[in-house]
């Protein structure tokens, strides 16, 4: 059963088609690698999934409903998280702070009242807000940096932190672009696990990283765009013997 269904879907700058009608279907409980050179669009679709960006054509369907043109909130209570190629987060708040604002879009809560409100005020919800908060840094390896402002991690420790606040919103899509930008081996491989537990947890991810490596070791399935268009899809090996692939990613000598 397919959670994510993207149909012809084109995104045109100033006359430059940075998507031109790409499809991908996405199943549910799968993790789902999107790869492509330097440019050929996956950040740009990653933004209108999660409604950042309009489509100039096509339709975005989740869970069988048409997102095409909903809000980012919207999409995120419907249940989209995501994360970016440069961390983002707010960095005079607490890292248990940053990830309490993820979850916006579950509660009912009044979060500026939130943080700065007294402890012994707090209300049912909000403690079961930083519960929830604390399971998931546990689960990215932050616990021990709950209190530490955000402002205070190192590359790695950021990554993982828009990670746990993705994670916050309690989605049933994740989209993680580039999860191990600048990590080493042993990062990486820290990470590698952390996404085969949030699948175990029964969570889709679409995948985008330019480690090869790792989308071949995780990956159900994986699209290939290039130039915002689809060169080819399967499984991690299928595409990387895949003629265009190696094209595009090498250059046309290897042919």
């Amino acid at each position: 059963m397919e959670i994510l269904n993207a149909v012809g879907v084109s995104k045109h700058f100033a006359g430059v088609r940075a998507l031109n009608k790409i499809d991908v279907a996405v199943e549910k409980g799968a993790i789902h690698g999107l790869i492509g050179p330097n440019g050929s669009g996956k950040t740009t679709f990653f933004n209108i999934v999660s409604g950042l960006l309009l489509p100039t054509e096509g339709k975005i369907y989740f869970d069988s409903t048409d997102i095409t043109n909903l809000k980012p909130h919207i999409i995120a209570r419907m249940g989209i998280s995501r994360t970016f190629q440069l961390a983002r987060f707010m960095p005079r708040m607490s890292c248990l702070e940053n990830v309490m604002a993820g979850m916006y879009c579950r509660t009912k809560a009044d979060l500026f009242g939130t943080f700065i409100r007294m402890p012994f005020t707090q209300s049912s919800q909000e403690r079961k807000m930083k519960q929830r908060a604390l399971e998931v840094l546990q689960l990215v390896g932050l616990a021990d940096f709950a209190e530490r402002n955000a402002s205070e991690l190192v590359w790695v420790e950021q990554q993982l932190l828009q990670v746990a606040h993705a994670l916050a919103a309690e989605p049933k899509l994740l989209l993680l672009d580039e999860p191990t930008a600048g990590m080493g081996d042993a990062e990486s491989q820290k990470v590698q696990k952390i996404i085969e537990q949030i699948r175990e947890m029964g969570i889709t991810i679409v995948l985008v990283a330019h480690d090869v490596k790792l989308v071949a070791q995780l990956s159900d399935f994986v699209t290939v765009i290039d130039f915002g268009k689809n060169i080819a899809e399967g499984t991690a090996s299928q595409v990387q013997n895949d003629p265009k692939v190696l094209e595009a990613y090498l250059g046309a000598e290897q042919g």
